[in-house]
């Protein structure tokens, strides 16, 4: 049985506006949306399962999967999945994160049946796992992860994430580490595999030029048959406060690779996504924050600076990055530290929290340009479970106040946790 679910957003803008939930007996939700104004369309399929449900030994199978979804399945040989979807002239490409693994298509109104059919095979554990398959992709990760440890962004990153998440598995690599990846067997992958893609584990997306009803019905046909299974409980996803530290790493590089932050709330603390993406803009998000008018443009300290808030379901983290000359780490590091001692104890203008109010929701509006992305945003806040919490987005940033910035300063902040990509020291 399939049941139809309401129409969101029913009055001015809401990212939900036009998509229908569909709900199968299995566990299955579909949300399918009609649109009409370009000849395209975008199918979606999102896991929920990521590094974050992986382990000490299996680290990496989650990415693993991913690639061997495209090496033949029980409709697609090898090599055709890629040759069928760019006869349509679509594209088609998959990530794997902490939290989720999804799988996209965008293309031709033509070839939206194809497009479900592929996914089809994904979702309903139709991929082959060839023996001569599974061990090129070996190589191929193998190597993708002996590339990293060349790149400089990969390294800042991942150290800067081992030295916040050191207990909950957010502490775990995406891609995996040599050893797990080696060690990972035909069995492990799909075992992994039958555990967590099942039905109630899933979300489809379909957004663009299509008929809502046929398009309801063929999904029905393709994805209600599979059977629902028990997926393991994510647990123990808030990490613990520790003192701030600073990690630095000496590399073949020019210029040094700066981040800094602390540990936020899990999603759960609504309130506080709201303010941490304010607080980012104000902070250094664009050419007008606080920290690229000081440290680029004034004091002409760093070639670049940005800040962020990355929302998880456990503990999120607030992140400032940089590249500067090596001799201005130290100062960098102050100036930073600074700036959020300011935000305690100098209240935020009533000029200066518009402006950031009025970025944020540009930025918001922007993600909603084209079918793939009106498709992601769905899809990631329906696998968080927390599709209210993006129709009552903006409204929620309007009503932030300076006092909700400091409060939330108050109890998240204590320090600044840094890693830095540096220059090697040169031997005569």
């Amino acid at each position: 049985m399939l049941g139809l679910l309401s129409t969101f957003g029913l009055s001015g803008f809401s990212p939900l506006a036009g998509f229908k939930k569909n709900v199968f007996d299995n566990g299955m939700t579909a949300y399918i949306k009609e649109d009409h104004k370009t000849p395209l369309v975008t199918v979606q399929l999102w896991v929920r399962t990521g590094s974050i449900d992986e382990n000490s030994v299996n680290n990496g199978v989650s990415h693993f999967l991913e690639h061997m979804m495209f090496k033949g399945t029980q409709n697609f040989p090898v090599g055709e999945i890629s040759r069928l979807v760019e006869s349509y002239g679509g594209y088609i490409n998959a990530a794997t994160s902490k939290e989720f693994t999804y799988y996209y298509i965008d293309i031709s109104t033509d070839g939206f049946y194809d497009a479900l059919r592929i996914m089809a095979d994904f979702a309903n554990q139709r991929v082959n796992f060839s023996k001569e398959e599974l061990e090129l992709e070996r190589t191929v990760i193998l190597e993708e992860i002996k590339r990293s440890k060349d790149h400089p962004d990969h390294i800042l990153y991942e150290n800067f994430n081992r030295l916040l998440y050191s207990i909950t598995p957010y502490r775990m690599e995406v891609i995996g580490t040599s050893e797990t990846v080696s060690g990972l067997s035909r069995e492990d992958i799909m075992n992994y595999y039958k555990k967590f893609y099942v039905p109630n584990n899933m979300f489809l997306v379909v957004a663009g030029d299509i008929n809502y009803k046929n398009a309801r019905t063929v999904v029905r046909n393709m994805f209600d048959k599979a059977r629902r299974g028990e997926v393991p409980e994510r647990k123990n996803l808030v990490e613990p406060v520790k003192p701030p530290a600073t990690e630095k790493t000496a590399k073949d590089v020019q210029q040094a690779y700066f981040m800094a932050g602390f540990l936020g709330p899990e999603l759960a603390q609504e309130k506080y996504q709201h303010i941490a993406d304010i607080l980012s803009v104000i902070i250094g998000n664009g050419r007008s924050s606080r920290l690229n008018r000081s440290l680029r443009e004034e004091k002409q300290l760093v070639y670049s600076v940005s800040s962020g808030y990355y929302t998880q379901q456990g503990s999120g983290m607030f992140v400032v990055s940089a590249v500067c000359g090596q001799k201005n780490v130290d100062k960098v590091k102050q100036e930073i530290s600074s700036e959020f001692d300011r935000v305690i104890n100098q209240e935020i203008g009533k000029d200066e929290l518009k402006k950031a109010k009025e970025l944020v929701k540009s930025h918001w509006y922007y993600e909603f340009e084209t079918y793939s992305q009106q498709a992601q945003t769905i899809g990631f806040w329906a696998l968080m479970n927390k599709l209210d919490f993006i129709d009552n987005y903006i409204s929620n940033i309007e009503k932030v106040t300076y006092a909700d910035i400091k409060k939330f300063m108050t109890v998240y902040y204590t320090g600044l946790t840094c890693a830095v990509v540096e220059p090697e020291q040169k031997t005569k």
